[in-house]
């Protein structure tokens, strides 16, 4: 049962390696096609290979995305050479973002310098189905943005989780002294850890869904709109190119074509199950946000991870 539930977990670390490898190939063959050196984005590949190996079915993963990669090179590379080359030269720098997203506060997977010393950036999805993640927002961007935390729900979450393990036995009892990092380490070890992680994150994540909605609709709409922006990357230092591949379809299209959507009335409004909302425009939705833990109800950081709607451009 261990195993499984190890498996289980790796899911999303194995989400993480699929899109980073993603990614990378992209840049390689980028790269390739300009004629730029890719001597550091193959030692970022093999050891995106290697990762995903570990992982239940690693080499049919890998496989997938590197099929999409070769779907999307040709759509991408035509977009580039007809539209920027032309007004910024041909691409002398071609540079994989990657993990290092939030440091730069940008949603931007790859980054690619032009003769002209202009920067656009590409913004990458890769999915079997559906619109993929548009941003996760953190405790930090949740106050800066929509002025709320969840200090004190999640102190007391904590609390009531720690009595709860106490009173499971000596081994719940031991960990229940530990700190947040060694409990959250042992719930698939002690699959009651789960249970009670979820028992009590559950309303954590439908207050923060409660919070989020009252404090978005008090919002002036300057600052309605800032957080949108930041969501979809509008008015970032760079032009932004968002590439999705979901299946074999690609799908291409600049931030600045987001404008258009946003020049409405907005308001969040809560979804029926109390664990998400939705911005709309006009009282149509454009956005998702689903209220979540990073890793595990209730044992983790809190975080809200938003979705597209729908093809909005």
């Amino acid at each position: 049962m261990a195993n499984i539930l190890t498996l289980q977990d790796s899911k999303k670390k194995s989400s993480r390696s699929k899109a980073d490898l993603f990614e990378v190939l992209l840049a390689i063959n980028l790269c390739k096609y300009y004629g730029l050196n890719t001597d550091l984005l193959e030692k970022e590949r093999i050891s995106l290979d290697v990762e995903l190996s570990k992982y239940l079915n690693g080499d049919k993963r890998s496989d997938e995305q590197k099929l999409r990669g070769d779907i999307l090179l040709p759509v991408l590379i035509l977009e580039i050479d007809k539209n920027l080359v032309p007004k910024f030269g041909k691409p002398v720098g071609i540079q994989w973002v990657g993990r290092e997203w939030q440091a730069r506060k940008s949603i931007s997977d790859i980054d690619i310098k032009f003769k002209s010393n202009i920067t656009i950036g590409i913004s990458l999805k890769s999915t079997r189905t559906g619109m993929g993640t548009q941003k996760n927002l953190g405790t930090e961007s949740l106050k800066r943005f929509l002025d709320f935390n969840l200090t004190k729900e999640i102190k007391n979450m904590w609390q009531k989780i720690r009595v709860d393990l106490a009173k499971r036995g000596r081994i719940l009892r031991k960990l229940s002294k530990e700190n947040r990092t060694v409990i959250r380490k042992n719930k698939y070890k002690h699959p009651p850890i789960q249970e009670i992680g979820k028992k009590y994150g559950g309303f954590v994540q439908k207050r923060g869904v409660e919070k989020s909605v009252k404090s978005f609709n008090e919002l002036s709409r300057n600052r309605k709109l800032n957080f949108i922006e930041y969501i979809l990357g509008i008015g970032e230092s760079k032009p932004l190119l968002n590439v999705r591949v979901t299946g074999t379809t690609p799908h291409l299209y600049w931030n600045e074509s987001f404008n258009k959507l946003i020049r409405g009335k907005l308001a969040a409004k809560m979804e029926k199950n109390g664990k998400g909302y939705y911005i709309t425009v006009d009282e149509e939705p454009i956005l998702r946000i689903q209220a979540n833990f990073t890793n595990g109800i209730g044992l983790s950081a809190f975080c809200e991870r938003v979705f597209l709607v729908k093809e909005l451009c």
